[in-house]
């Protein structure tokens, strides 16, 4: 029978999701957030309330931020002394999953810019599409192998805690798919995806439009990701569940599988910490 931590009802478990680490994986709830590294660490926090959270679009560009720096200062960069061997380790293997997403990122500028300068209408749409697997390519060439695998732990013990399998049973974890509805990659490839039908703007409104574009389609695929069964959102999830199941995801070892089950628990526990501390404010 599943474990009961990190249950709102019995039938509801706490929404939560995370981030594969080239050493770990951080998981996080709307209230809390955990970090459990292969050193063995465990690090816990709070995750600060968005602005407009019930509004829909604002509500993910006003959060973006946040998830930023949460994931890179807290899960890359790594707080705690430098000279530390364990997080000297840490900030190296991570480090090169950062500076090979900021690679990424500048050529695939440079490549879209030169493409689309007096080109034709076809090759504007090319340039706006090929930023997008390029980046991923780099990212699955030039960062850490173990990346990819924590990727697929976090995923594994997202479902698992969904369905109600026991975290703690690390066989029963593995035995969860390892592709998920809410994976930023699915993201990555719809924005792709719109960037082909999305001409070539003028610079001034690009990086607005960009966020106007990234919330939309976060909230499209949440949309999706809730009722998966309709034909409209297997559609806008196939993409990239197929590019999830061959470049963004590996098959953790049972060790790392542990790992991203440890970041979760510590994550729930958090949460339902801080809403009993809630209730009791509250009723005082």
């Amino acid at each position: 029978m599943g474990s009961t931590v990190g249950k709102d009802t019995i039938d509801k478990p706490i929404k939560a999701g995370g981030q594969a680490l080239a050493d770990g994986v951080l998981m996080r709830t709307e209230r809390a957030w955990a970090i459990a590294r292969a050193d063995g660490t465990v690090e816990v926090g709070e995750v600060p309330p968005v602005p407009m959270s019930k509004v829909p679009v604002l509500r993910v560009v006003m959060g973006l931020g946040a998830a930023l720096k949460l994931g890179v200062v807290r899960g890359v960069l790594r707080k705690g002394d430098p000279d530390r061997p364990d997080v000297k380790r840490s900030r190296r293997v991570n480090m090169r999953f950062l500076q090979a997403a900021l690679l990424g990122e500048v050529a695939v500028m440079v490549l879209s810019r030169w493409m689309s300068h007096g080109a034709p209408d076809w090759v504007n749409r090319v340039a706006g599409v090929l930023p997008w697997l390029i980046v991923l390519l780099v990212l699955r060439i030039a960062t850490p192998s173990a990346l990819w695998r924590f990727h697929g732990a976090e995923h594994k013990a997202v479902t698992a805690h969904e369905q109600g399998v026991d975290l703690s049973d690390t066989d029963a974890v593995l035995g969860c798919s390892r592709i998920h509805n809410r994976c930023g990659t699915n993201l990555v490839f719809l924005m792709g995806v719109l960037s082909y039908f999305v001409t070539r703007v003028p610079a001034v409104v690009e990086a607005p439009m960009f966020l106007v574009m990234l919330g939309v389609s976060v909230e499209t695929l949440s949309l999706a990701s809730r009722r998966p069964r309709f034909l409209l959102s297997r559609l806008l999830l196939a993409g990239g569940k197929l590019v999830q199941r061959f470049v963004t995801t590996r098959e953790p070892t049972a060790e790392e599988q542990a790992i991203g089950c440890r970041a979760l628990r510590a994550a729930l526990a958090e949460h339902e910490r801080l809403a009993a501390d809630e209730r009791v404010l509250v009723a005082a």
